[in-house]
């Protein structure tokens, strides 16, 4: 069956009351009314952006979602989970301190902040998938908790994923850390030596302590590696290698079945924004202000994870008249997020496109 997908030509600059009126259409025309009860706790699940990145998404525009639930009598709360990676989201009082930096502040966003699984990331939920890789799988107890769900995501590039978007915002975002770490578990990154500098980067940068310095090269020790990949991040000398093929397929069909789960969780009360603003080669994770890879597309509303993922990419490599993902992270196949989603009832790759007139 085709899924809708509701789209607006916009641009990141342009006015905020030009971006206000298409995000009200498009919550509109999505069903927004349809998942809101009144008094209903409402999740706002995006990701507030590591410090020093500009590219996630404008906390102005946020704001008008926040104010269209709370216009049909719901209680939005903005959120995300703790990260695996060490940063400046690692704990609660640490992301929120960084998202008030990057402007959602109840005064201006009009809602609170809770993050989703709790102090620490020990606040967890299981609901069952029965997929090929997980029978259950652990999903913030913030979201399950929510009445509703309404996700917005920046789409962008991805190290392990090729292209992170709605999918990857709920699948790996509202997993804790438990649940990253089971989706991580099989990306096993070597060092090349020859390329190796021993500037200790990645080793103050790795979560679980993997990583020593032996004969002034680094070295990654498989059996305490979480398969993170934020030693590839971290890397300034294109010394870490990382085995695609097949690892990066297993996380991206394991991050869908994550995904199925909030789905099952939310059925019929989850609506997703994609942002197609300032796409960048890496996702928001990346403390660092990066250019632009294609050129900015527009927003997209759907009920649908897969088909609003799928439109969005097909939209923007319109756009830059090439497989802008690809080009970016050619190792890697991106579409295999979504087409092992639409295989186990995650969503839709046949999707109908409904322009804004």
């Amino acid at each position: 069956m085709r899924s809708k997908v509701f789209f607006v030509r916009a641009k990141k600059d342009e006015g905020l009351e030009s971006i206000g009126g298409k995000t009200r259409w498009l919550l509109k025309s999505a069903g927004l009314k349809d998942i809101i009860k009144k008094g209903s706790l409402v999740a706002l699940k995006l990701t507030f952006g590591e410090k020093g990145n500009t590219g996630h998404i404008d906390a102005r525009h946020a704001k008008f979602v926040a104010d269209e639930v709370g216009g049909l009598g719901g209680k939005p709360f903005f959120t995300d989970s703790n990260t695996l990676y060490l940063g400046q989201r690692t704990n609660a009082v640490d992301h929120m301190n960084l998202a008030y930096e990057h402007g959602f502040t109840p005064d201006a966003c009009g809602a609170p902040i809770m993050i989703a699984d709790g102090l620490r990331s020990g606040g967890d939920f299981e609901v069952k998938v029965d997929g090929n890789h997980f029978k259950s799988v652990k999903i913030s107890r913030g979201c399950s908790d929510a009445d509703a769900a309404v996700v917005m995501s920046h789409v962008t590039g991805h190290m392990v994923t090729g292209l992170a978007s709605a999918v990857k915002n709920i699948g790996m975002g509202f997993a804790t850390r438990a649940g990253k770490l089971m989706q991580h578990s099989g990306v096993k990154p070597s060092v090349i030596g020859d390329k190796c500098i021993a500037c200790g980067l990645c080793i103050k940068h790795c979560p679980a302590g993997a990583i020593t310095l032996r004969n002034k090269t680094a070295f990654i020790d498989e059996r305490k590696c979480i398969g993170c990949a934020d030693c590839l991040v971290a890397c300034r000398s294109d010394a870490i290698n990382i085995s695609w093929g097949e690892s990066s397929g297993n996380v991206q069909e394991k991050m869908a079945e994550f995904a199925l789960g909030v789905m099952n969780d939310k059925k019929g009360r989850i609506l997703f924004l994609n942002y197609a603003f300032k796409i960048t080669k890496d996702c928001d994770c990346l403390a660092k202000d990066e250019p632009a890879v294609a050129p900015d597309a527009g927003i997209f509303a759907s009920t649908d994870p897969v088909a609003i993922d799928k439109a969005s990419a097909d939209i923007i490599n319109a756009a830059a008249k090439a497989d802008a993902f690809g080009r970016e992270w050619p190792r890697i196949e991106w579409a295999r997020q979504l087409e092992y989603g639409a295989k186990i009832g995650l969503g839709s790759l046949d999707y109908e496109l409904v322009e804004k007139p």
